[in-house]
């Protein structure tokens, strides 16, 4: 299936052709979908110390085993906000948006690849008011303003639950570390007969996730998995 990109501005029907079943060695093989919750793999990996130049082509055959099919891999992150030329951090916030921006047209390259795109949304929290406990005077703190990653985690799990619905694949793969999921993992199993499996970085701790389907991801497989 060629490679797409797609955003999280409004719903776009998930285009994943019917895979007819395979035998390899006298035996059918698994179908199996990859989803990649990109910006939690990546600090994950910054977390453990390893390399993020991950090739996600590389990472996906690994992941499926010459017993299993590769049907299609998912991957879903938000693009960063590009800095305004006045910004006193504009070099290096715009280092890392090209960067970024070089990185997703790379994934354009990977057959059976789709990438989809979350957004920042901008998150103003008011001062609060607090009191000097030297002096009792009163005084308000400056508000903040973050930016909040939006639309990934549903995207995901909508993704994962439709194309289990709609019998796309035996086995789907999650990577990500993060516990959100793990509701959508139990419907999955509890509603269908799929397989759902957490690869995650080894050491990483969504323990909620790990008693259920846990398959660590080694250094060593990540290490065979780099882009040059």
């Amino acid at each position: 299936m060629p490679h797409r990109c797609m955003t999280a501005v409004s719903y776009e029907p998930l285009e994943v052709a019917l895979q007819p079943p395979v035998r390899f060695s006298g035996k059918l093989v698994d179908r199996v979908c990859i989803f990649i919750d990109g910006s939690n793999f990546y600090h994950a990996l910054k977390d453990a110390g390893l390399p993020t130049n991950v090739d996600f082509g590389k990472l996906s055959a690994t992941l499926t085993t010459p017993a299993r099919r590769l049907v299609q891999t998912f991957y879903y992150n938000t693009p960063l906000i590009r800095p305004q030329k006045g910004d006193l951090d504009f070099p290096a916030r715009d280092a890392a948006v090209r960067a970024q921006q070089r990185f997703f047209n790379a994934l354009r390259f990977i057959p059976n690849l789709t990438v989809k795109f979350g957004r920042f949304q901008k998150v103003r929290q008011a001062g609060i008011a607090t009191t000097c406990p030297a002096c009792a005077h009163s005084y308000q703190t400056p508000p903040v303003v973050s930016w909040v990653e939006k639309g990934v985690d549903v995207m995901l799990a909508s993704d994962l639950l439709t194309l289990a619905f709609k019998n796309h694949y035996d086995v789907a793969i999650l990577v990500s570390s993060d516990a959100d999921y793990k509701h959508a993992i139990e419907v999955v199993k509890a509603e269908t007969a799929k397989t759902v499996e957490l690869h995650q970085v080894a050491g990483s701790k969504a323990y909620d996730l790990i008693t259920a389907c846990y398959r660590p991801i080694q250094p060593a497989i990540i290490h065979a998995c780099l882009r040059p």
